[in-house]
């Protein structure tokens, strides 16, 4: 590119003449811009500098930023300073060019190709191919991961999605992914060509891959998670099958169980109170009392039975509302005055007027304190007296029901004739474990109670007088 009418002629002389050897110049003046530098093919820029003014210099620094991706070599004057401030502006080489050193040009010509080629060499020596980039630490994860191409179309697989996926690499590359390729998070299924089917949950985002756009799917076997949940899932539909069939079941003993019993014991009734007039013999009317106290005691034993199940169920919700406990001793100990003066048994109730609150099911705990008391009045000795005293105790409330030894009693003790057992299973009566008494469901239906309060029922020994303690957590107390 030069205005300098007989340098071009003497390069085209040059071109003609085959006198450096192949060679081919295309000629253009600086007027014309950088467009014909734009053409393919071009091997080699030549700009003529002349003196390196500045509007020749601005030339070919623009020449060389916007012009082809090819080498530059400025002719120009016999000047260091010129030779070097176009060497800095970006040119492989300045020469001094007259018409008896046309054969230097064109040697500079070509050494500055064969440097160019040289770097480009280089560079590619030094980088990997764009084809193979680096997949060293890809490959040695133990994640699945999969790298496609922008048609989705996968280039490459590590171990861990080869095992994922069922198959080789070499089978894969080169071919459609068959699943997802959106970037974003997807599950998926992996149809395996053994039969052992796989889920998975996928991860795809965009990224590049040897300087191309691509798309990295890292995947994450959930195979045995969804077999577990499944598991869990039909488990949890067998317990709830289970638990409706258990409540109609204890439906329908309620019912069925209720109505003859409430026969008898109604009919029991007439007949020991003689309420239709006298029966003769007084034999039956004995009959009549113990078929009715039996048919009472069956009822409550249903009452127990029944509020346990009640208790076992995991949907059960208490009532939490602030209770005060020493009213609640007081209801269930009066409801039982009848029971004990039958029995020949005293009550006591000691409670401070100062107690906490309690936070708890009122109802639940109303119907175990009564039963336990029922039940401490069958199993105390004639003439015992039961005191049931209520306290703050580190920072928990502890109720006590307890026989008072008699005056009489010494220090050494005997086993007491009938004994409260724990039973670990609710449905085990007390006569199968040795006790006296059979109908041993009551304590078992105050102990639910206490643990859906997360409170503990606690029995003392047999060899000494009765002691039951309910210890209520101090979550629960109220100040």
């Amino acid at each position: 590119m030069s205005d300098d009418v007989p340098l071009r002629e003497a390069l085209r002389g040059l071109d003609s003449a085959n006198l450096a050897g192949p060679i081919t110049f295309s000629f253009s003046r600086p007027c014309e811009g950088i467009d014909p530098l734009l053409s393919p093919g071009l091997d080699v820029v030549l700009i003529d500098v002349g003196a390196g003014g500045s509007k020749e210099m601005g030339f070919l620094k623009r020449a060389i930023a916007l012009g082809p991706d090819a080498p530059v070599v400025a002719i120009g004057n016999d000047d260091a300073s010129l030779q070097t401030a176009a060497i800095e502006a970006g040119a492989e080489d300045c020469i001094e060019c007259d018409g008896s050193s046309l054969r230097g040009l064109t040697l500079a010509i070509r050494r500055a190709a064969v440097r160019r080629a040289a770097r480009e060499a280089q560079c590619t020596a030094s980088v990997r191919p764009a084809a193979e980039p680096q997949v060293t630490l890809v490959q040695e994860t133990p994640e699945a991961i999969v790298i496609l191409d922008s048609q989705g179309n996968v280039r490459f697989v590590n171990g861990g999605a080869e095992e994922l996926l069922g198959r080789r690499a070499s089978d894969i590359l080169g071919k459609p992914f068959g699943l997802p390729t959106e970037p974003g998070e997807h599950e998926v299924a992996v149809i395996r060509p053994d039969g052992d089917n796989r889920f998975a949950e996928m991860r795809i985002v965009d990224t590049q891959w040897g300087g191309v756009p691509a798309r990295v799917a890292a995947l994450n076997d959930t195979t045995v998670r969804r077999k577990l949940e499944r598991t869990m899932q039909a488990a949890e539909a067998q317990s709830r099958e289970t638990l409706k069939r258990s409540r109609s079941f204890f439906s329908n003993v309620n019912h069925d169980l209720r109505t003859p019993l409430t026969h008898i014991i109604g009919f029991s009734e007439l007949m020991k109170n003689e309420q239709f007039g006298p029966i003769g013999q007084p034999r039956y009317r004995d009959y009549a009392r113990d078929i009715h106290s039996s048919g009472a005691m069956l009822l409550d034993m249903i009452e127990d039975l029944l509020g346990i199940a009640e208790a076992e169920t995991e949907e059960l919700d208490l009532t939490n509302e602030i209770c005060n406990i020493g009213q609640l001793v007081e209801i269930a100990a009066a409801s039982q005055k009848f029971l004990a003066g039958k029995e020949g048994v005293r009550l006591e109730i000691d409670c401070p007027p100062r107690l906490p609150g309690l936070r708890g099911d009122a109802r639940r705990l109303r119907q175990g304190l009564f039963r336990l008391i029922s039940e401490a009045i069958h199993c105390a000795r004639r003439g015992a007296t039961l005191r049931l005293s209520a306290r703050e105790e580190d920072g928990r409330l502890v109720l006590t029901v307890a026989e008072v030894p008699q005056k009489d009693e010494t220090d050494a003790q005997t086993p007491l004739p009938y004994a409260l057992e724990r039973h670990d299973d609710p449905f085990v009566s007390s006569e199968d474990s040795g006790a006296a008494r059979e109908e041993g469901l009551a304590l078992s239906l105050t102990r639910k109670v206490m643990e859906l309060h997360g409170g503990t029922l606690d029995i003392g020994s047999a060899a000494q007088p009765m002691t039951i303690m309910l210890s209520f957590p101090a979550d629960r107390v109220i100040r």
